[in-house]
């Protein structure tokens, strides 16, 4: 699926609701096209009510609180996953990255309840060292959504930084 990302460079929860009526007016003059926008703030979603050739999307990079604590200053995983399942639209997204320490049955429950349609999963690309969770982790859950219909696109996927060794082997 081809998309337009809209306001790639920021995040619309902090556009005033004017603005944003803007946008969204620009957005239903093309409705031979997808858009997407996205938020780590899926309440802002509620607002407006968007076209259908729009994709929502929102990051849930692990469910457990404690690991996202002072990685962002986005709302708390539990509370963008309960927001984003409050959001009445037919087309949404979930971007699992940078990918955090998960609880596999907890992250595969979430995005079904989502059912979004499509995932982005992968790790940071950066040199942060986050809590990620082993590579064998993050491809039981990229088998997993697979199996269960989800359309899952694999970003920087690579062994854990606390798994490299020196040669940085990558898989």
């Amino acid at each position: 699926m081809q998309f337009i990302f809209t306001c790639s460079n920021g995040d619309i929860a902090f556009c005033p609701t004017e603005y944003l009526e803007r946008i969204t007016n620009r957005i239903r003059s093309e409705p031979d096209r997808t858009f997407l926008i996205q938020s780590k703030d899926p309440f802002t979603f509620n607002r407006i009510i968007f076209s259908k050739n729009v994709i929502l999307g929102t990051t849930l990079e692990t469910n457990r609180d404690k690991l996202s604590e002072g990685i962002s200053k986005a709302p708390k995983p539990s509370q963008r996953y309960k927001d984003f399942l409050k959001v009445n639209h037919p087309l949404k997204m979930v971007t699992i990255e940078p990918v955090i320490d998960f609880d596999l049955n907890v992250m595969i429950n979430w995005i079904e309840k989502i059912n979004p349609c499509m995932v982005w999963l992968g790790y940071d690309s950066g040199t942060n060292k986050l809590p990620e969770p082993k590579l064998e982790k993050v491809r039981n859950l990229h088998w997993e959504l697979a199996d269960r219909g989800f359309v899952v696109i694999l970003k920087t996927i690579r062994k854990a930084w606390s798994e490299q060794n020196a040669t940085k082997e990558y898989c």
